[in-house]
């Protein structure tokens, strides 16, 4: 009988990628009400619910919290949300789709890094690379409904194909590497940082492949440009919501950087890789001397296009991780390499400590603490509240209850609610109800109209339409 290698296994990053991915699939149906970034998670997924229940055009992507108005608005270019939606046309719609197509792809990202990383150096730099994106915060994101790692996975997928395009000289990978490339960048724009390790790629091309590159590299950025900065101005001049965040002045987020060095330094390491990840990238920068070029500018360009991103972030870098996730697959590039200098048995123990504060450091993210009620919401209203009819809420911005609620309306405070001329101002507009949650997300308080039902969850009043002054 053959032995079975073991070492030969846990040398081999699908190994990992399958482990992992069997790991982060505990829980993946749950709702989005976890630690972090439900607001995010629920944002996503009621854009693909409207794609389902409402239009299905993907140009115009709309939210349930625009009021009387149609709630389309300008936000991300919808790629991500659209899969949810053509997923839920087949199987029926449910809220943990977009977790599942995100880990997928998400995996398949890191399989796509992994054989690029090994066409630029070798095997063991580009396994303990793979290693460090597979336990950054790629590892719990990578399971969320969110575009940031499923848009950088997107990207680096298709930067492999364009090295196989000049490998090969295939047609099907340049479109291909195209339009996954697009689809990243359009999906999240910060991911322009990822782009950076296209300069190897570049320098291996022929010139007729090269010009074909940069050309398609052009393509990109217009589209991309004119998403963001022509279609989302027009969506929100249009259909009067402004729902997102286009960033802050570079002189605005420079005063917040300098107030808060220690907090905004500590996304670089603590929240992208781990204090053991962040040890070994600057440690990297030690064995870049007799590196290509190429992998000079990569890391020159990237670095630079990472200040880009942080200093047009406002006030919101250090409390939103995923900004500096872009720029992990160059992190993890430089701790390779620091991986690759040690000893065997040392650079094993320094895996280790990575699998160990990557997989488990965060893992109590991945649960529920408290809000687990909320998916009940919009059986609870049924009796009470037609699926037309308008209602406020009292979650100040976070939209979460509001999409378990699947009404549409207002999101406002406790503060809103309680004035007279607001409730004159929404009743006019349409509104019939206010909903006072009480769990989690917001504040109980008791308000001078008709209540229709309670619970341990929630409030529900009845907002008459003719309100006196």
């Amino acid at each position: 009988m053959n032995r079975i290698d073991l070492g030969k296994i846990l040398g081999d990053i699908r190994f990992w990628l399958g482990i992992t991915f069997l790991h982060r699939l505990i829980t993946i149906t749950q709702p989005p009400l976890e630690v972090a970034h439900s607001w995010r998670q629920t944002m996503v997924n009621m854009v693909a619910r409207n794609f389902l229940q409402v239009d299905a055009n993907i140009f115009y992507p709309r939210i349930d919290m625009g009021g009387e108005l149609s709630g389309i608005t300008g936000m991300e270019f919808p790629f991500f949300n659209y899969l949810i939606y053509l997923f839920s046309s087949v199987f029926g719609y449910d809220h943990w789709y977009g977790r599942l197509i995100n880990l997928a792809v998400s995996s398949f990202g890191i399989l796509a890094f992994h054989d690029y990383a090994k066409k630029l150096f070798d095997r063991r730099i580009s396994f303990m690379s793979s290693m460090v994106i597979l336990f950054s915060i790629f590892y719990y994101y990578s399971r969320k409904a969110m575009t940031d790692t499923f848009s950088i996975s997107l990207v680096l997928i298709g930067i492999l194909l364009w090295w196989m395009y000049t490998e090969r000289g295939r047609w099907y990978h340049y479109l291909l590497g195209f339009l996954t490339i697009l689809l990243g960048v359009l999906g999240k724009l910060p991911v322009i940082i990822t782009l950076a390790l296209l300069w190897p790629v570049l320098y291996k091309a022929s010139s007729n492949q090269r010009f074909k590159i940069i050309a398609a590299v052009f393509i990109v950025g217009v589209l991309s440009a004119l998403w963001y900065f022509t279609w989302v101005p027009h969506l929100k001049a249009t259909y009067g919501l402004d729902r997102y965040f286009m960033g802050d002045s570079i002189s605005a987020t420079a005063s917040f950087i300098l107030e808060n060095f220690n907090q905004v330094s500590r996304a670089f390491y603590w929240k992208a890789v781990g204090y053991s990840g962040a040890l070994l990238t600057l440690a990297g920068l030690f064995f870049i001397r007799d590196k290509s070029q190429a992998f000079k500018l990569t890391l020159l360009s990237g670095t630079l296009l990472m200040l880009l991103v942080l200093f047009k972030s406002g006030d919101r870098f250090y409390d939103h991780p995923y900004y500096v996730a872009p720029f992990i697959p160059i992190m993890a590039l430089l701790a390779g390499l620091a991986l690759n200098s040690l000893p065997k048995r040392w650079a094993l123990f320094a895996v280790l400590v990575l699998l160990s504060e990557g997989a488990f450091s965060r893992w109590s993210d991945q649960f529920i603490k408290k809000g687990k009620e909320y998916v009940e919401l919009e059986d609870r209203l049924a009796p009470y509240v037609n699926t037309n009819d308008l209602i406020a809420m009292n979650t100040i911005k976070n939209p979460t209850a509001f999409y378990f609620a699947n009404r549409k309306g207002w999101v406002t405070g406790n503060w809103n609610l309680k004035k007279p001329e607001y409730q004159r101002e929404i009743a006019e507009a349409g509104c019939k109800y206010i909903v006072i949650c009480k769990v989690r997300f917001a504040k109980e308080i008791e308000l001078e109209l008709p209540l229709i039902y309670e619970d341990d969850l929630f409030a529900l009043y009845a907002l008459p339409e003719n309100l006196s002054p």
